[in-house]
């Protein structure tokens, strides 16, 4: 079937999403000018407060292992009756009011609890204690884990030791950025209905400011950034500029450069190659993902990567440079993170290895999830590549495989997005789908519609088709200019072989992107 244009659906675009929104923040004011906030409306809210509410809850955590705790914290939730809907990305941010203390990550949770707002802050003091907070320690000064009610639906609370709203919230950029992560503008103009119009308004009006304050782009400062979690490495922020993976194929057979690093010396060569070109991270694969390409074994796949995994992560000059496995089998993901590597990269995002999303949750690193329909010896049927909107239905179906992985134990902060180009589409497809990739991150929930999102349009045979160019090495212009456009529309991330080339295609994106308008 032809492949239709992208469109914003009718509240797709940022511009009316925020409008409505800020047209609900009116409303709300105006709400509450009206009803003068009296006790009675609040001693309604509080009955409701018996059936299951939803609350906005702020994470905080600067001692220890500030991302193991809180992880931890999200197995402890249910524990006392508490259930996470939704979760913001992770943020690190420089310590407000007591300066002389470490950065802190933050984050900020939606959790559904039939517990009562002075109930559910005991729950969230006792959790706190569990792991570690001295409860009677210096105010504002470190601590393991921090656990604040922001907003509980639309209630009003004064009454000593709580106070709801939380009374610094609008102060706060460590605070503003995640809860506006935890729902889209479409959700809070009333298309989730799990959310009350009362915390719509709330959590609308944190968007407002957020944005008015400069949103994505205050990001990538030392004061406040957007990170991933890696072994070893600790934050890695991806915020400021297009990050540029290099690809490291340790196979025979690959489309592109197969055969050619048949040994590990040869691989950390080509690797520090790579680096010395501007690769940002790299991607060490052990199996052809091309059409019709044979499925090795684990233990086959393990033999190539995990050599050449370990030596790299043994090079002190790399030891900055985090480590991706590409593979789509659970046992060679376990074998490569357990040699150094900080990342696995699925290009079947789960599908061709029930046991992948499990294992990564347990391995507890960033997961990149690619779009595929079928398996490298059928996505390219004429069923696979069949879609009405391509853009539509590859967000759509990212979003059911994501899903699935959070459902695993996945938290969706780990998760990096790939549309798949390439894979199970045609040569229009994946053209219409670079131009798209906004309409594809407008189909996920939040946080993936905002976490990296990783594009691959290297040498592939779309850019063939269109330069006509039949040896894949030769596309290497091609794929710059692809990589540049990819950028424009929306990747933060981009695979290639030819790192030189990306590299400055896409800072010249990068400059084109945020150039002021005069």
């Amino acid at each position: 079937m032809g492949v239709a244009a992208p469109s914003a659906s009718e509240c797709g675009s940022h511009t009316c999403m925020l409008a409505r929104a800020a047209k609900l923040v009116r409303r709300s004011r105006l709400l509450q000018d009206l009803s003068g906030r009296d006790s009675c409306r609040e001693r309604s809210l509080c009955i409701r407060s018996h059936s299951e509410s939803l609350v906005a809850v702020a994470v905080g955590a600067n001692v220890g292992d500030r991302v193991g705790n809180i992880r931890e914290a999200l197995k402890l939730l249910p524990k006392h009756g508490i259930q996470v809907a939704r979760q913001s990305r992770l943020y690190e941010s420089a310590p407000a009011y007591v300066t002389d203390q470490p950065q802190f990550v933050n984050a900020a949770l939606a959790v559904k609890t039939a517990l009562p707002p002075r109930e559910l802050l005991a729950a969230l003091k006792a959790i706190e204690a569990e792991l570690g907070r001295d409860l009677h320690g210096q105010r504002w000064g470190p601590r393991p884990l921090d656990l604040d009610i922001i907003f509980y639906e639309g209630l009003h609370v004064q009454e000593g030791g709580l106070e709801i709203p939380h009374p610094r919230w609008q102060e706060r950029p460590f605070v503003k950025a995640p809860l506006t992560d935890l729902y889209s503008a479409a959700e809070l103009c009333g298309r989730n209905p799990l959310v009350s119009v009362e915390l719509a308004h709330k959590l609308a009006e944190a968007s407002n400011l957020w944005h008015s304050a400069g949103g994505e782009r205050a990001l990538g400062t030392a004061d406040l950034s957007c990170f991933l979690p890696m072994p070893r490495l600790g934050s890695w922020s991806w915020q400021g500029r297009t990050q540029v993976m290099g690809i490291l194929n340790i196979t025979p057979d690959s489309f592109s450069d197969g055969g050619q690093l048949t040994s590990v010396s040869a691989a950390v060569g080509h690797a520090r190659r790579l680096v010395s070109e501007g690769a940002d991270m790299l991607d060490i694969g052990g199996q052809s993902t091309r059409p019709g390409a044979d499925r090795l074994s684990a233990a086959e796949e393990a033999q190539r990567v995990v050599p050449v995994i370990r030596a790299l992560a043994e090079q002190e000059d790399l030891q900055h440079v985090p480590l991706s496995v590409d593979t789509f089998q659970a046992e060679v993901a376990q074998q490569a993170v357990s040699a150094g590597a900080q990342m696995v990269n699925d290009v079947s995002g789960g599908v061709l290895d029930p046991h992948m999303h499990r294992q990564v949750a347990e391995l507890g690193v960033p997961y990149i999830m690619m779009h595929m329909r079928g398996d490298p010896g059928t996505m390219q049927s004429a069923d696979n590549t069949a879609y009405e909107n391509v853009c539509v239905e590859v967000g759509r179906e990212l979003q059911s495989t994501a899903a699935a992985a959070i459902a695993a134990g996945i938290e969706p902060w780990r998760i990096i997005p790939d549309p798949g180009i390439g894979f199970a589409k045609t040569s229009e497809g994946n053209a219409a789908l670079i131009r798209g990739l906004q309409v594809v991150k407008e189909q996920l929930e939040p946080p993936l519609n905002s976490m990296p999102m990783l594009v691959g349009p290297s040498r592939k045979g779309f850019l063939g088709k269109l330069t006509g160019r039949k040896l894949a090495e030769e596309r290497d212009i091609a794929t710059a200019a692809a990589s540049a456009l990819c950028v424009a529309y929306g990747a933060s991330i981009i695979r290639t072989h030819n790192v030189a080339a990306v590299r400055d295609a896409v800072r010249v994106a990068d400059a084109v992107s945020i150039a002021p308008c005069e």
